[in-house]
């Protein structure tokens, strides 16, 4: 009964063309058709809620394995332009839990909370709770970064119950993600093939983001 449940609530997504594969909840669409999203990018969100799950092909940064998922953490908040943000938990995610990956892919799991003021600035700062894993795939130099945004939209106590409940989902996802081939698609090979707008697009979201940072 279990197993039939799971499959009412999940479908199978195909990721970059099939290069990977995994289970999403059937109330998360893909947004490509409505919004621009970078070719190394695919974003699903909730179609009742304001969650979203993103699925992004890095080139690796240079910073050993046990720091690459506070890397992407920061990055993101940079990206967010969080006003608050924190680590709550960090580790070395077990084979078990990603099983369709080679056992010798270094897989790093992040929780967290960052606080984002809304819109362009207007208004109170909202806590978002983050899930990240990153799986690291040094034989093709690329990282694949796995990312869950929760925001609160409701009590505190009732964020946190909404945060236990996306924690499972995040399991499932995590748990059902499958590298299917790797000969197509790298970072680099997807920055090789992007079409002229993608790459005045990206270069445009670039630009924007290292302004962010100085």
């Amino acid at each position: 009964q279990r197993q039939m449940c799971i499959r009412d609530r999940y479908k199978t997504e195909d990721l970059f063309d099939g290069t990977f594969s995994t289970n999403l909840p059937q109330y998360f669409r893909n947004i490509r058709d409505k919004s621009y999203v970078p070719d190394n990018q695919e974003i699903f969100t909730n179609t009742a809620g304001h969650e979203s799950f993103m699925f992004e092909i890095t080139e690796p940064p240079q910073v050993p394995d046990t720091e690459v998922a506070s890397f992407y953490f920061t990055d993101l908040a940079e990206c967010n332009e969080s006003v608050e943000n924190a680590v709550t938990t960090s580790f070395v995610l077990p084979n078990e839990q990603m099983p369709f990956t080679a056992p010798s892919v270094v897989k790093l799991y992040l929780e967290g909370r960052q606080k984002i003021v809304p819109g362009k600035g207007a208004g109170t700062a909202e806590s978002v709770h983050i899930f990240l894993v990153i799986v690291r795939l040094k034989e093709v130099n690329s990282d694949v970064v796995i990312s869950l945004n929760v925001p609160c939209k409701e009590s505190a106590e009732e964020f946190e119950a909404k945060v236990q409940s996306y924690k499972e989902v995040f399991g499932a996802v995590i748990g059902s993600f499958k590298v299917v081939s790797l000969e197509a698609v790298s970072y680099t090979h997807l920055r090789a093939h992007e079409t002229s707008l993608h790459l005045v697009c990206r270069l445009l979201l670039e630009k924007k983001k290292k302004k962010k940072k100085k």
